[in-house]
């Protein structure tokens, strides 16, 4: 992989007058540079020990860049990436790739563009990347886009998650009741057949054991062999369809839990004796979360204003808790459920005390957007979205702008701040003994730090560029993507809050001609 240095300051903004210059759609003004910005490089990046990787999607490649503000192409043997995801231990980045086949063996066809339109197809892979080298790839069917973990990090299952997107690529045959079995020790990749559409999986603790969620049917596989070693049929009527919508594993892992769409119906699949039972709900579940710590499933309504808990000793449903609103999602920490509504219509948020069943109520100014609890547990962080009805006043200003809410879980109060634009990024960081959220507004070059026991007092850290998004790396610190169509990143360090950025390497293989990488649809 070939390293450069970030070019200077002068030579960005000569590449920039540059670009703006060659702007096939005229004069453009500031949106000359956010055209650059999505055709050159995306901002859906991944972070892993030995940096960032970023798709180049103009010239249709991949670049790490590392914090020293140094960039290189990574040679994916002639492949385009389309979607990456980094493995659980944070030391490989496993790649969706495509690349151009021609099967006319003329020595003339050079370019892409030489090869007959009739001859002209594509090869999909996973490739595996690592250190900023392609260290191998899996053979994968072309539509597949999503990738789920075994705990061990043994195995990635490849699957196609239809909420990332349907743009399906069809070579010769699309089998959607595949998924892909793929050992990352090196092993081949084996396809299994589980149902229409799989996009559910969950693996048990042993990572023995890998549970798919299909339409109408639940599939076990083991992951010794990837051979089948059970089904579960979710109806016995062949014109009915029956679609999972959340599933949960028992912490042991002897009993998967299946909700299904639009159904109070709870199925319980028994993964040991290969028995199924079914459990019929006070109404249609909306969310399901596993506490391990009192071994129970907690269940959520949108329509109805109460939280289930279904204890796995018996299996049996506990006495309801009652609340004043529906509830539609829920997070766990070892001692607490927090359960809230993302739907719309409800500014409570909950607290259940898991031992004693003790519910704290906390009240938020605007109806929530996200939510996520801080990495020990003791603060719950919430988005807030503008609403479309004024109360007047300062009530009314409030209403009508972007919040952030801060609940802290050892008391009983939430603080709803006004914001000045619409959040961008959100990243929670807990020190030694202060829990901080990064937070990035549209439009404002500064990170707000804001320390969550003092939320009205945030830093401000200066940034290069407007944000676009923040993530977390390995180690630790955070990066940060900035707006700007030759490519700009910010490294973090929370305790030192002094950002490092690296620039430049969307240009790198910008102008670069397409030439065609393999003549066949081969392994490279």
């Amino acid at each position: 992989m070939n390293t450069h240095s970030a070019p200077t300051l002068l030579l960005l903004a000569g590449l920039g007058a540059l670009a703006s210059a060659c702007n096939p759609f005229g004069d453009m003004g500031g949106d000359g540079e956010a055209w650059l910005e999505v055709s050159t490089w995306s901002p859906n990046l991944v972070g892993i020990n030995d940096g960032l990787y970023i798709q180049l999607p103009e010239a249709g490649a991949l670049a790490r860049v590392t914090d020293d503000g140094k960039y290189g192409l990574v040679d994916l043997a002639g492949a385009t990436p389309i979607r990456m995801v980094g493995t659980p231990d944070s030391e490989q980045v496993l790649v969706f790739a495509r690349w151009p086949t021609c099967e006319d063996p003329s020595e003339d066809i050079v370019l892409v563009e030489d090869c007959p339109e009739d001859k002209l197809g594509y090869g999909a892979e996973l490739a595996i990347v690592a250190d900023g080298k392609r260290s191998g790839a899996a053979s994968i069917p072309a539509h597949m886009n999503a990738l789920a973990f075994s705990p061990d990090g043994q195995t990635a299952v490849a699957y196609l998650d239809y909420d990332i997107g349907l743009d399906i690529e069809i070579s010769g045959i699309v089998d959607l009741t595949e998924v892909v079995f793929v050992p990352l020790d090196g092993g081949d990749p084996v396809a299994v057949s589980i149902g229409f559409s799989p996009n559910n999986i969950l693996f048990s603790a042993d990572s023995a054991k890998a549970v798919v969620m299909s339409r109408s049917k639940v599939v076990v596989v083991d992951l010794a062999t990837f051979s089948v070693l059970v089904e579960y049929p979710l109806t016995l009527d062949a014109d009915q369809e029956v679609d999972p919508q959340d599933a949960v594993l028992s912490p042991d892992g002897s009993t998967a839990l299946v909700s299904i769409q639009g159904s109070s119906l709870l199925y319980k699949l028994d993964l040991e004796s290969y028995s199924i039972d079914i459990e019929d709900l006070d109404a249609a579940p909306a969310d399901l979360a596993v506490s391990a710590s009192t071994d129970e499933t907690l269940i959520v309504y949108s329509g109805l204003a109460q939280i289930d808990r279904l204890e796995h000793d018996r299996y049996e449903l506990a006495e309801p808790v009652e609340l004043d609103d529906p509830a539609t999602a829920i997070l766990l920490n070892d001692q607490a459920a927090v359960v809230y509504n993302d739907r719309g219509g409800s500014y409570d948020v909950y607290k259940l005390d898991l031992e004693t069943n003790a519910l704290t109520e906390y009240r938020v100014a605007n109806p929530i957007q996200a939510m996520r609890l801080s990495p020990g547990g003791l603060y719950a962080v919430a988005t807030l979205i503008p609403e479309n009805t004024y109360s007047g006043g300062l009530d009314e200003y409030q209403d009508r702008n972007w919040g952030l809410a801060v609940m802290n879980l050892s008391g009983d109060e939430a603080v709803s701040l006004v914001l000045q634009s619409e959040p961008v990024g959100l990243a929670l960081v807990e020190g030694d003994s202060t829990t901080y959220a990064l937070l990035l507004l549209d439009g404002l070059d500064k990170l707000l730090k804001v320390d969550l026991a003092r939320p009205s007092q945030p830093v401000e850290i200066d940034l290069p560029a407007p944000p676009t998004g923040i993530g977390a790396l390995p180690d630790g610190r955070f990066w940060v993507t900035h707006q700007s169509g030759l490519g700009l990143v910010s490294f973090l360090d929370p305790a030192t809050d002094e950002p490092v950025s690296a620039g430049g390497f969307a240009l790198a293989g910008l102008m670069d001609d397409a030439e065609l990488p393999r003549r066949s649809n081969e392994e490279k």
